[in-house]
């Protein structure tokens, strides 16, 4: 008898127990290490709308916080000539990485940002305003769309943050026609979207760190935004991120541009003079008032006061108390007479060398266009006289970038913006503004931020060169011509 032999039978699938076993344990290997994987993409790209529900769910990201002004994260202020020169020339695939990056420096509060956050900066005029609702990537408040003053096909959509008590006073404020300044330092509105539009636009979505006051310069409107951390927690509002940006989009956004270019050739029809052309309201930052409360002490019944820095919103202002401008039709005006020029010393022109001391001539500068449209670098492209460029009227938009060159009289003043006759046309009293092809026309300009404005009644000339950006020839309600143009910044 061998003891060694085991006389138990042995069973025919005793073998495919260890492979099986095998296959399960490999299996389960693989998804332990997609799970690692996986759990470290969710945490890397909160940008993603999938990624930022789990993070939600799970509380292990919070909403975006309101920053001070003083603690804001660092960065540069970006005018709208150096954001389309950055974001213009990027392909389709280096634009959504951007964005991509954009997005998720805003939802993780800039904690992690590598890279200074991009402001934006400039003047600009808006365009139209909508309400915000579920459906929208930011779900409440109001969104604005305006347009850059020194390059029209640069686009800025404004985020305005805010409970549904207060989005009737931002829409009352927030109007077609009002003018936003944003100042280097001050108004820290960051860059969290781009897009590139078929036509050659470049529409940059913008929301404000600091969610303070906004309101009339000269009027009552005001109102006060509210951080996505403070709606979340007051209104049970959350962010959409599988709705996109931009928020606003075709056919809404076109409508509003062409609406938009209606009510500017009004508001230039019902200008009674020079000066009153270039009024319009202006949207400004201010510090909304403090709430002061008071808490309870502990068992010694000795009550503590407490301050708390939270902003109190602004009650709702009714429509009539609000200074805006309406978009309708207005009686046609006559037109203002114009003082006779007879001559001028060099000493009121501008630019005048004095005696004994010639200065340079200044360098020309480029001229920024979106990328499907022709530039005008220094003296390159059309030169037109005011004369030519008033036959132009409501015809200027298909005829390509031209310049506008001549001598000229500055008859009114407003801020960077400035009204301008040519000096022939107020020597002669017979000129006829309202004639195509006559030198008579009003010319419009706006000035960029850091360039010195002309006075009122100063004379100064302009070639090929230094010559004026055209950026419409628009004729008013009561036929006056009006040629809108830019001044170049220097280089």
């Amino acid at each position: 008898m061998n003891v060694l032999q085991d006389e138990r039978p042995l069973r025919r699938d005793s073998g495919n127990r260890f492979f099986i076993w095998s296959v399960v344990l490999l299996l389960m290997t693989g998804l332990c290490f997609a799970s690692w994987i996986g759990s470290f993409y969710v945490f890397k790209h909160p940008e993603n709308p999938k990624c930022y529900r789990i993070l939600k769910k799970f509380k292990r990201i919070d909403p975006p916080k309101r920053f001070a002004v003083t603690e804001a994260p660092k960065g540069e202020f970006l005018s709208a000539a150096k954001l389309i020169e950055r974001f213009g020339k990027l392909g389709k695939l280096e634009l959504a990485y951007e964005n991509e990056v954009l997005m998720r420096n805003y939802l993780t509060n800039f904690r992690e940002s590598g890279r200074k956050v991009p402001y934006v900066s400039g003047k600009f005029q808006i365009v139209q305003s909508f309400d915000l609702g579920r459906a929208d990537w930011f779900p409440g408040g109001a969104v604005a769309i305006a347009q850059s003053e020194n390059l029209p096909q640069m686009l800025v959509e404004f985020v305005f943050p805010a409970g549904p008590e207060n989005v009737p006073a931002i829409r009352e404020t927030v109007t077609m026609g009002v003018d936003v300044t944003l100042h280097r330092s001050q108004d820290l509105w960051a860059l969290v979207h781009v897009e590139r539009h078929a036509d050659g636009r470049m529409q940059f979505t913008a929301l404000p760190l600091p969610y303070g006051g906004w309101q009339l310069k000269s009027g009552t409107g005001s109102f006060t935004l509210q951080s996505p951390e403070e709606l979340s927690r007051d209104e049970k509002l959350e962010l959409n991120l599988a709705a996109g940006l931009p928020i606003v989009r075709d056919p809404r956004l076109a409508a509003a541009l062409a609406e938009h270019k209606d009510f500017r050739r009004k508001a230039l029809a019902r200008a009674g003079d020079d000066q009153a052309a270039l009024a319009g309201p202006e949207l400004v930052r201010y510090e909304p008032p403090k709430a002061t409360e008071e808490n309870p002490g502990d068992g010694g019944g000795n009550a503590q006061a407490k301050t708390e820095t939270r902003p109190v919103p602004a009650p709702t202002p009714r429509s009539a108390q609000i200074a805006r401008p309406v978009p309708t039709p207005a009686p046609a005006v006559p037109l203002p007479p114009r003082p006779i020029v007879k001559s001028r010393p060099n000493a009121g022109i501008i630019g005048a060398e004095p005696p004994g001391e010639p200065t340079p001539a200044p360098a020309p500068a480029a001229i920024m266009a979106a990328p499907s449209q022709t530039t005008v670098p220094g003296s390159a492209g059309r030169v037109l006289s005011t004369a030519e460029a008033s036959g132009l009227v409501d015809h200027f938009a298909a005829s390509g970038p031209a310049v506008l060159s001549g001598d000229f009289v500055v008859t009114g003043v407003l801020g960077t913006r400035v009204a301008l006759r040519t000096q022939e046309s107020l020597r002669d009293p017979d000129a006829d503004p309202k004639l195509p092809g006559g030198n008579a026309a009003l010319i419009v300009v706006e000035f960029p931020p850091g360039v010195a404005v002309p006075q009122k009644d100063a004379t100064f000339s302009r070639d090929a060169e230094r010559g004026f950006v055209i950026r419409d020839v628009i004729r008013g309600r009561n036929g006056q011509i009006t040629i809108v143009a830019n001044e170049r910044a220097g280089e």
